[in-house]
């Protein structure tokens, strides 16, 4: 029982390493660059090995995807936990993205729109996420840092509307991603906060 629990943990902890190996050399080179022998060589592991966990390069993508945003959500949910208030955790969130989207090539995001698999989460996810915007914002509104009197749904659509355009047209392409992200973020923001919470973005904002 003892080894069989060894080899489950063993095989999780590889599991995890292939997923961030991977995501890492999707995200540097892109996707289509990328084939699952330079993912077992980087890791000096055999490609048996490998294909026993992920059986082709679309399945590995696609719980990239899936665990990084599960990564990204707990570490929201952790942060929340003990921040100050809310506007502490959108800069958290704007932080971690920004450096993130800083260091990706468009690549990734040009050769993504093949996935249909991968696309269908991203819009099953968004429409999740909206739900605990809504809860959100609605607590942003009572400690006074988000406006009362605007639609938080018509506001969530208009983003999303946003982002669709970016990537339907490729902005990306033309503009380095950590600063469309920047903008979007800044100027949606700034038209639902308070003065109190356009102090504290001001603040945010000089910072970094």
């Amino acid at each position: 029982m003892r080894k069989t629990g060894n080899v489950t943990a063993y095989r999780e902890s590889l599991r995890q390493r292939i997923l961030n190996t991977a995501m890492s050399l999707f995200k540097e080179k892109g996707i289509r660059a990328v084939r699952m022998d330079d993912i077992a060589t980087k890791m000096a592991i055999s490609k048996r090995t490998l294909y026993e966990i992920y059986s082709n390069k679309e399945d590995l993508l696609y719980e990239c995807i899936k665990d990084e945003n599960e990564t990204l959500t707990r570490k929201i949910a952790e942060y929340a936990n003990t921040a100050e208030n809310e506007m502490a955790v959108v800069a958290y969130f704007i932080k971690l993205r920004l450096k993130d989207l800083g260091s990706i090539n468009p690549l990734f995001f040009t050769e993504m729109e093949k996935y249909e698999r991968i696309l269908a989460f991203f819009k099953k996810n968004s429409e999740k996420q909206a739900a605990h915007s809504q809860e959100f914002m609605r607590k942003g509104i009572e400690h006074g840092f988000f406006q009362s009197d605007l639609n938080y749904d018509i506001i969530n659509r208009m983003g999303e509307a946003a982002m669709d355009y970016v990537m339907r047209n490729r902005l990306y392409e033309k503009y380095k991603l950590d600063e469309i992200f920047h903008t979007f973020v800044i100027v949606f923001l700034r038209g639902c906060c308070t003065e109190k919470g356009l102090g504290f973005l001001d603040r945010f904002t000089a910072e970094n």
